[in-house]
C-alpha cells in the first residue's frame, strides 16, 4: 500500500542500533529537515498494519509517533542529553486509514532546567487526528 511521500521528508535517521529500535518497527518514519526552530515535524503513511480491526489508524500508532516526535525535540533543544517522558495527554478527536498522509507537528513550548513542556497535533491533510500535551524529565540535571 506504500504510497509517494510528499517533497520535502526525507526517512527518519534512528540511532546506532537502527536494527532493533522501536520506531524502526512501527515506520517508516519521514521528517522535514526545514521545519523552524522550537518545531518538528514528521509524517507517515498509514499502512494495514497500523490499523486497527476495524480498518483504521490505530490511536497507539499516533501516540507512539506523537511521542517520539515530541522527545526527539526536547532531544535537540537540550543539546542530546537524556531524557524521558514525565507526562503524555492525548485527545483522539479524528479517524485516520491506511493510505493517508499523517503529518505531525511538535512545539516546544517552555524549556526549564530539569523538564521541558511541549505540544504536538497528528493530521491527515486538514483533519485533525490526534492533539497530544506532554512533559519530558532532562535526565541528571539538578
Amino acid at each position: 500500500m506504500s504510497g509517494t511521500v510528499p517533497a520535502g521528508f526525507e526517512p527518519l535517521g534512528i540511532s546506532q542500533a537502527e536494527d532493533i529500535s522501536f520506531e524502526k518497527h512501527i515506520g517508516p518514519i519521514y521528517r522535514r529537515l526545514d521545519a523552524p526552530k522550537d518545531t518538528a515535524v514528521w509524517g507517515f503513511r498509514v499502512e494495514p498494519y497500523h490499523c486497527n480491526p476495524y480498518g483504521m489508524l490505530h490511536g497507539g500508532m499516533l501516540t507512539s509517533v506523537a511521542d517520539t516526535l515530541m522527545g526527539s525535540l526536547v532531544f535537540d533543544a537540550i543539546e542530546g542529553k537524556p531524557c524521558a517522558t514525565i507526562s503524555l495527554t492525548s485527545d483522539f478527536i479524528g479517524a485516520g486509514r491506511a493510505g493517508d498522509w499523517v503529518e505531525g507537528r511538535a512545539e516546544l513550548l517552555r524549556q526549564g532546567r530539569s523538564v521541558c513542556f511541549l505540544r504536538c497535533e497528528m493530521r491527515a491533510g486538514e483533519k485533525l487526528l490526534m492533539s497530544a500535551s506532554g512533559s519530558w524529565a532532562i535526565i541528571g540535571s539538578k
